[in-house]
């Protein structure tokens, strides 16, 4: 790119060079200086078209045309030399200035073709484009096959296969236009993906919302044979929201809320238990036992419908059922044999209550 403009500059030079020293180039004895310019002026532009043909310049369109006004200036400049042995001043001024104009003709079209060729070479690599967005097309397949969305992906397909075969061909705009469909296209099924994986997740939510209001009915039964009420209340509000929910994180919160609930329903008829027992209220084994095993026979039973996806959970919990009515059936076993089948049912009853709760 250099040495084009530094001959254009050679050119510009020799121009001005002429008409100022037209009167001294007829008074010369010798006017080997312009034959000297000119084949310099030769070997430059000619050492130029070289490189061309050696790069194998895609865009060297204009070869033929380049190579005759080439040898027109050749010829020119043999006419010069001619002239000049003869001592023709006017004609060894003409044959120099057709010479020069020749080829600075030749290093304009020469610069174009550089100009062209940087140009194209500032272009983004439309292959890797390509390749890019290929990878993407596949994320979205997955995505849309673990989903079950059933997305119909025939027209990223095809213009994906567009756009490399007009890559392929060089086919600089069609390819640029096929990825911007291709990109147009990935975004709206990314998008209809998203929409899609939101519904999923609130349908899964509120099959779970469903469960909880079970769960949340047996509480309150269970609130209201302990007294109390403000938990009754609140469990209330809790299920009138938790039906009413319509996104993921309202109905998480509100069966947090129910988790909550639970476990302090629960310490405070543990506490209620151990204050009957500071107070000294004496109740006879049976009635004593038989309370406590109609409390952990419906904690067991609200806690069997939420143990169904955990076999684990759901073993502790039958056998807690079964005890209990082992226990039911035996009251006049031994006080302290039926207190150990108690605080074992207990602990199924947490074991289970424990893989439930970190399984939501």
């Amino acid at each position: 790119m250099n040495k084009i403009y530094g001959i254009i500059a050679i050119f510009a030079f020799a121009g001005l060079l002429i008409p100022t020293y037209a009167i001294q180039v007829e008074a010369a004895s010798g006017l080997d200086y312009m034959l000297t310019i000119a084949e310099n002026a030769k070997r430059y532009v000619k050492s130029n078209i070289d490189q061309m043909d050696n790069n194998n310049t895609q865009d060297w369109k204009n070869r033929q045309a380049v190579l005759e006004i080439y040898d027109k200036s050749a010829y020119e400049i043999d006419q010069l030399s001619d002239a000049i042995e003869n001592g023709d001043v006017k004609s060894a001024r003409e044959h120099f200035i057709s010479a020069m104009g020749n080829l600075k003709q030749i290093s304009q079209m020469l610069n174009q073709i550089a100009e062209n060729k940087a140009a194209d070479a500032a272009l983004p690599d439309h292959s890797q484009i390509i390749k890019r967005y290929e990878m993407n097309y596949q994320k979205l397949r997955q995505i849309s096959d673990k989903l079950g969305a059933n997305i119909d992906f025939s027209e990223m397909e095809s213009l994906l296969s567009l756009a490399k075969q007009n890559s392929q061909r060089g086919e600089s705009d069609k390819t640029k236009q096929a990825i911007d469909q291709i990109a147009l296209k990935g975004i709206q099924i990314y998008k209809t993906l998203q929409t899609i994986n939101e519904e999923n997740k609130i349908i899964r939510a509120q099959a779970l919302a469903e469960r909880y209001v079970d769960r949340i009915n047996s509480l309150i039964v269970q609130a209201k044979t302990s007294g109390l009420l403000d938990y009754v209340e609140k469990l209330e509000n809790t299920k009138t929201q938790l039906v009413s929910s319509n996104s993921t994180s309202q109905i998480s919160k509100n069966i947090r809320i129910v988790i909550t609930i639970h476990n302090d329903i629960k310490e405070i008829n543990k506490n209620n238990l151990e204050q009957i027992e500071v107070d000294d209220i004496r109740l006879s084994q049976t009635q004593r036992i038989t309370s406590e095993l109609n409390q952990l026979d419906t904690r067991a039973k609200l806690l069997h419908s939420d143990a169904q996806e955990s076999n684990k959970a759901l073993y502790y919990v039958e056998k807690a059922l079964a005890i209990i009515d082992n226990v039911r059936n035996n009251l006049d076993s031994p006080e302290s044999k039926i207190n150990a089948n108690i605080k074992q049912i207990e602990r199924l009853l947490e074991a289970a209550e424990k893989i439930v709760q970190e399984s939501t």
